[in-house]
């Protein structure tokens, strides 16, 4: 299982808080990790009868300073909590802490901005592009609202990539289902991996009028790369057990799911359809090129989705943030 021991935890004053800061203390305890909450500043933090001399300022940032205090100390019980601040919620400033400290995951709460529905808003969005550690943003509306208790594990078992490719997927769907399993088993939820296919020529196949296929043709061809794709997806659920632990997939009897589709729309009516509660998924297919932060296919994903996310990249992912 992938484990986690230096948790951050990213308190805005702009989401609620409630739930996603709960379920970090507990989970750091379960893991018996480390625990930083890094409180940032935003316009919410200021009501709009603060003026802007220095004295109301000072006297502001001394009551939220008492607030907090107060905050954390009802988890005293539960684990030790380390306090960072800073004078805004830039999610550049959050990832150079990141890096200065060795954070091995990230959790927020989600912040809708409320101007298209999405769940994730734009700052959001940097988390998953740039964050060199997993991010774990949490829906308060659905993480645990949902009675369906399950957490997908999204992987991608293609082999049609060039090698170096294959093998960093290979990777990274290994760390998307270790960190799935870590999460399914400290909150005793099920786990679906699942996996999406298609041929992107089976339309013209089917209706151009210069493609001299005949329909059954056409019928045995997709079948072939739905055996294809199955099969992959069973060698990687044999490949993942050898991997993760024997144990660990027969307490959880994972159910491995290919479905014919789109990444982009499959995965989020899928997700829907089920009431999922999170989704686990990578971020990134290639490494060692500073600024190719996350795949198109990523990103229309996690637009669609409602669940909360845990993000992953793969080793050797470098951020532009320094």
């Amino acid at each position: 299982m992938l484990t986690f021991k230096n948790i951050l935890y990213v308190y805005s004053d702009a989401a609620d808080n409630t739930m996603a800061l709960t379920k970090a203390v507990l989970f750091a305890k379960e893991n018996q990790a480390n625990l930083t909450v890094l409180f940032t500043l935003t316009e919410d933090s200021f009501p709009s009868n603060i003026g802007f001399s220095k004295a109301e300022i000072i006297n502001r940032l001394d009551f939220l300073d008492v607030e907090r205090d107060k905050m954390l100390r009802q988890f005293s019980n539960f684990t030790s909590i380390q306090q960072e601040c800073i004078h805004n919620d830039s999610f550049i400033e959050v990832i150079k802490k990141v890096n200065k400290y060795g954070f091995d995951l990230v959790i927020k709460p989600s912040k809708d901005e409320g101007l298209t529905g999405n769940v994730f808003g734009s700052n959001d969005m940097e988390y998953f592009r740039q964050c060199p550690c997993p991010v774990w943003l949490v829906n308060p509306e659905s993480e645990d609202n949902q009675p369906s208790r399950c957490v997908i594990a999204a992987v991608d078992v293609d082999d049609s990539y060039p090698a170096a490719e294959r093998a960093t997927r290979d990777q990274l769907n290994l760390a998307v289902v270790s960190a799935a399993v870590t999460l399914a088993m400290a909150k005793g939820f099920i786990l679906k991996v699942v996996s999406i296919w298609s041929i992107p020529s089976e339309s013209r196949l089917r209706h151009s009028s210069f493609v001299k296929q005949s329909e059954e043709e056409v019928n045995t061809y997709v079948k072939e790369v739905e055996d294809s794709h199955k099969e992959n997806l069973n060698n990687f659920m044999l490949n993942a057990l050898q991997n993760i632990g024997k144990d660990a997939f027969e307490f959880l009897s994972p159910e491995s799911i290919s479905i014919k589709g789109h990444p982009r729309e499959a995965l989020p009516a899928y997700a829907k359809k089920i009431n999922a509660n999170l989704v686990v998924m990578g971020t990134v297919a290639r490494v060692g090129i500073a600024g190719l932060i996350i795949g198109n296919t990523a990103e229309n994903i996690l637009y669609r989705l409602n669940q909360s996310v845990l993000a992953i990249k793969p080793e050797g992912f470098k951020t532009l943030v320094a």
